[in-house]
């Protein structure tokens, strides 16, 4: 599932008032009765760039631009494509769009306070890219949400293979304050604290240098790629967020101010707190 901050774009896609980053969640008072929504595209920038509450370096970073279209299925299946561009790319000489993500996989669509997913991630970077994701390229990953009377819970995992690997589990919390605006327009206020923990050899691997080492065979030199140490499995760090969300027909738009907090960030990582902000528009079809 996608783990940019823009992971609000999925989840807005697939119910338009879903909070940021996370797995998609159903709408506030529980699962649609109705068939949802079949295309949506979406658009997001933020200010800074974060991914399994990781970052780039301030100076690397003045945010993105992207691009959602997500297809579902009222029978369950969705699939989505995301497309990212660096608003840093000239100065890191990297392609227009930079990063991307193709999505498929399945969700719950029965009359229950339980939702789960099952999604499958095809991940692609273009270039020399600064994101600290750029060694993944594959995700499998599962969540399961429940909706309390007061809090919305939900879990997922995710499994990185392919160029490096790794385990990550999500835990978040939220509860909606909601609104109604005009006739049938609604803003909701929806705050959140995200919770992530597990390996980060992705994000070692991105912090790597590139030596040239001497060797005592015939007194030539060897490339050798050193990556710091990282924790086989750690607590990566918790974001707090307020979504506000303002859904009115077949547009959604959502402004979400956050708090990121990294713990255990390997030697030479970004281990300073930061507030990012985000903004994101989607629409509708069919």
């Amino acid at each position: 599932m996608l783990r940019f901050c823009s992971g609000w774009l999925l989840a807005a896609a697939l119910y338009p008032t879903a909070p940021t980053q996370g797995a998609p969640l159903p709408p506030p008072n529980g699962p649609a009765p109705t068939a949802p929504p079949r295309l949506t595209v979406g658009l997001t920038t933020a200010n800074r760039t974060t991914y399994l509450q990781r970052a780039p370096p301030k100076a690397d970073d003045r945010g993105y631009l992207g691009t959602t279209l997500t297809y579902q299925a009222p029978a369950g299946f969705i699939s989505s494509l995301y497309l990212n561009h660096s608003y840093n790319f000239e100065t890191l000489q990297e392609p227009y769009i930079n990063y991307g993500e193709l999505m498929a996989g399945w969700q719950s669509v029965s009359d229950s306070d339980t939702y789960w997913t099952v999604q499958y991630t095809r991940l692609f970077v273009y270039g020399e890219s600064a994101l600290v994701q750029a060694s993944l390229r594959n995700d499998f990953s599962a969540s399961l949400t429940h909706f309390f009377d007061y809090v919305t819970a939900s879990a997922s995992a995710d499994l990185f293979v392919g160029g490096t690997h790794d385990f990550v589990l999500t835990l978040d919390a939220s509860h909606r304050f909601q609104l109604p605006v005009l006739a049938h327009d609604t803003l909701s206020i929806e705050p959140t604290v995200e919770f992530g923990a597990g390996s980060q050899h992705f994000y070692a691997s991105s912090l790597g240098n590139t030596s040239q080492v001497r060797t005592t065979k015939h007194g030539g030199t060897t490339t050798v790629f050193r990556e710091p140490a990282t924790p086989a499995f750690s607590a990566l760090g918790y974001t707090l967020s307020v979504p506000v969300t303002l859904a009115a027909g077949r547009f959604s738009v959502a402004a979400t101010p956050s708090y990121l907090v990294p713990l255990h960030v390997p030697a030479g990582g970004i281990d300073a707190a930061f507030f990012y902000g985000t903004l994101s528009v989607s629409r509708t079809f069919w």
